[in-house]
């Protein structure tokens, strides 16, 4: 089998795209029934029997148009406009086009012939169902007929194109098909063709036939538009016409040429080509396992808009008046067969976990979830965007290479898809929902969107981390709109899988930190909620719910630090008022002392540990997780002496050190101690070292420079670096028993021997 490329049949634009599948089908189904098709190097590759030489005879001489005609459109050529004034009809080239066929004697328009007559021949019979006498008269005079002698047909009667369907013959109903879709209460058209094949005054099966009357008729410029078309050689003067919106470059316009104002102009063989290869695209009414209820129209490939992934991007661009769909096409490498396309077209779809793709995000994402046909290499965005004034383009926005990535599997999770689905349907009026959460959504999108459209492998970490700040930060704006939440049935972000604790972790300092203290749970008692009740106002049950009034929240708009400080002071004045010893900080992942070191010494970033902060708690932490690395670094003095005091513990002497005891308590947590931090006062730290230190002391524990009788119940004196509202900060912070031991034998004189 030979190798044909097909170097004028590239992926973009999307005629050139439709072009390479009109070429393919009309060999494998006119020529060459082995034909197959695939894309290398940037175009089509048809593989077949027949020499290039034979392929150009074929088109030139022996290629039978497929019948392209639209009687349900007025402007299709079926039907002309009585001029009640001039007593005559109204002459129309879309008529005259469709008379060429009818008096052609060629046999190559023998389909086509034969399938206006029976148009003409079923239009006749339905006029004859229609009660002209109760038309009102204003509407007689509009009415589109069919000759003088047929009576009154109009093109926009309800019941037409039902009655069209069921008495075409097949060769028409395929084209019916691909621009039109009927179901039981309603009729869609085809994104493709923008409303049931016309845009505007713009017929495309009127376009159609007079393409293919050019080419019949100019024949001495027809092998000439060939081999450029198909080929991609000569540069042949093109011949004034358009092809829509699926060539862009072909609009003509302002700068649109060497000019000031470019003409519109096509290449009759692209539009031919075009339009046999959209044939392919047919939708079909499909009834699959996941859609909830009737039966859902599916057009190959197609899903709702979302404005990100491309650099004009803006949120108008996802409204219905400025985008009417996304069209995603394939592109394969292994040679394909006629009837493969055909099915992979059929099905047009992308699996998205128990579901159809919906949106571009989600399409997204399915190419890396291995829920698209294999064998596919990498997608075609198109976007039918709203430009050059009124009208919508196919504008190619990228490729899409198709990549495993089994980690994208986080974002399929059914309670982050079934709430990210809720704040889309929330923010679905650009006009009405407020920017901060439009902002919000555009950002997860962006950021879903990069992790699944990336060219590099691996480093999935990177990314998914970028998503979960985005998580976080629209959780809080969520928080800080109760009002638009109660409004719009959004709940809380919750539930989602603790792979995210091992698959978005990029090593960070700040992750380890924000897993930490997201971590924080509540008390065995429940009476002290986990660290999200501080953070916003809800209620933490078997399922996290708003709380409006919760005292507990006491997250503002203020530095990393001062939240934190704040949430240690609420969180101590709970436990004080529950008669809890200390302030509990168990956490299902404990924080490395050296981290905890860094975030006193501001070595991390602070807006990014924030944002991960939100994030991370719509996490559920799984029972057991990974213990982390010892620390090593040195503990600074006025960070481990108050730490002691936080929580309630026994310190005992194991020999030269000391040792946690699980017996007794001779560390007893005193709220004074961390009472001076709160205040921005010179001698704040000193005063909280002296208390701490006191306490310490009365616990049988003596802390380094605090020994011997002179010097107790003398003030402490120390030089810190350390801002005392970060120091109180840093308390938050839960710490595993190896490293409070580490800060223990760092801060207090060794025990004594009983020598």
């Amino acid at each position: 089998m030979l190798e044909v490329p097909l170097a004028g049949c590239t992926p973009e634009p999307l005629m050139s795209y439709l072009k390479a599948l009109g070429t393919f089908r009309l060999v494998a189904e006119q020529l060459d029934p082995a034909a197959r098709l695939s894309w290398r190097g940037g175009s089509a590759v048809l593989h077949t029997t027949a020499k290039r030489e034979e392929l150009v005879t074929f088109f030139l001489e022996k290629y039978r148009p497929t019948p392209i005609i639209s009687p349900w459109n007025g402007g299709s050529g079926f039907f002309r406009i009585w001029d009640a004034k001039a007593k005559r009809f109204r002459g129309r080239e879309a008529v005259d086009r469709v008379s060429f066929v009818q008096n052609s004697t060629s046999e190559r328009l023998a389909p086509y012939r034969q399938v206006i007559g029976e148009v003409q021949d079923a239009l006749r019979r339905y006029a004859k169902t229609i009660d002209v006498g109760s038309m009102p008269e204003k509407d007689r005079k509009a009415t589109l007929l069919l000759d003088e002698t047929s009576g009154i047909l109009d093109a926009d009667q309800p019941g037409l194109l039902p009655y069209l369907r069921a008495t075409l013959p097949d060769d028409a109903v395929r084209w019916l098909d691909t621009v039109m879709l009927l179901q039981a209460d309603a009729t869609r058209a085809a994104p493709l063709f923008i409303s049931g094949g016309n845009d505007g005054n713009f017929d495309f099966s009127v376009t159609f036939i007079g393409a293919l009357q050019t080419l019949f008729l100019a024949a001495a410029n027809s092998s000439g538009w060939l081999l450029s078309s198909v080929f991609g050689e000569g540069m042949e003067p093109l011949d004034s016409g358009t092809a829509g919106h699926f060539d862009p470059g072909g609009l003509g316009g302002p700068n649109g040429g060497q000019g000031l104002f470019g003409a519109f102009q096509v290449n009759p063989w692209d539009f031919v080509l075009m339009m046999e290869g959209a044939v392919l695209l047919a939708g079909a009414i499909t009834r699959r396992f996941g859609v909830q209820s009737g039966d859902k129209a599916a057009f190959p490939f197609c899903v709702t808009p979302v404005a990100t992934g491309f650099g004009s991007a803006g949120k108008n661009d996802e409204t219905s008046d400025n985008c009417r769909t996304e069209l995603w096409l394939p592109l394969w490498s292994n040679p394909s067969t006629l009837a493969e396309l055909r099915y992979l077209f059929a099905e047009g779809r992308a699996q998205f976990g128990r579901r159809q793709a919906r949106n571009a995000t989600e399409f997204a994402l399915a190419t890396c979830l291995l829920g698209v046909s294999r064998g596919i290499t990498s997608f075609v965005r198109y976007s039918f965007l709203r430009r050059f004034g009124k009208m919508f383009l196919a504008a190619p926005l990228g490729r899409l290479e198709v990549t495993p990535r089994p980690s994208a599997r986080l974002l399929d999770d059914p309670p982050f898809v079934e709430w990210l689905g809720r704040l889309r349907s929330a923010c679905r009026d650009k006009d009405k929902t407020p920017v901060r959460y439009q902002s919000a959504l555009s950002e997860i999108d962006r950021n879903i969107f990069g992790f699944a459209s990336r060219s590099e492998h691996g480093n999935d970490a990177k990314y998914l981390l970028d998503v979960l700040t985005a998580l976080g930060r629209t959780e809080q704006a969520l928080a800080n709109g109760l009002a638009f939440c109660r409004d719009k049935y959004l709940k809380p972000l919750q539930g989602l899988s603790g792979q995210w604790l091992s698959q978005a972790d990029d090593g960070s300092v700040e992750f380890r930190l924000g897993a930490s203290l997201a971590g924080i749970a509540q008390t065995r008692q429940g009476e002290i909620g986990p660290l999200r009740t501080f953070l916003e106002q809800v209620e933490v049950t078997r399922f996290v719910n708003w709380s409006p009034g919760s005292t507990s929240a006491v997250w503002s708009k203020q530095k990393l630090a001062a939240n934190l400080a704040a949430v240690f002071r609420r969180r101590q004045m709970e436990a004080f008022r529950t008669s809890e010893a200390g302030v509990p900080l168990r956490s299902r992942r404990y924080a490395r002392l050296d981290d905890v070191i860094a975030f006193l010494n501001r070595d991390i970033d602070d807006n990014k540990l924030h944002d991960l902060i939100w994030g991370l708690v719509t996490v559920e932490y799984p029972v057991n997780l990974p213990s982390l690395a010892n620390s090593e670094g040195e503990v600074p003095f006025e960070f481990g002496v108050p730490r002691l005091l936080v929580e309630e513990r026994c310190f005992v002497a194991n020999g030269p050190h000391w040792n946690l005891s699980s017996g007794g308590e001779n560390v007893k947590p005193d709220p004074d101690v961390f009472h001076a931090l709160g205040f921005h006062r010179g001698d704040a730290i000193d005063q909280c070292l002296t208390r701490a230190a006191r306490r310490l002391k009365s616990g049988g524990l003596l802390v380094t420079g605090y020994r011997n009788r002179r010097q107790a119940g003398k003030k402490i004196a120390v030089v810190s670096s350390i801002e005392p509202e970060r120091l109180l900060a840093g308390m938050l912070f839960p710490l595993s028993d190896r490293d409070l031991e580490r800060v223990a034998n760092s801060v207090l004189y060794p025990p004594e021997s009983e020598d």
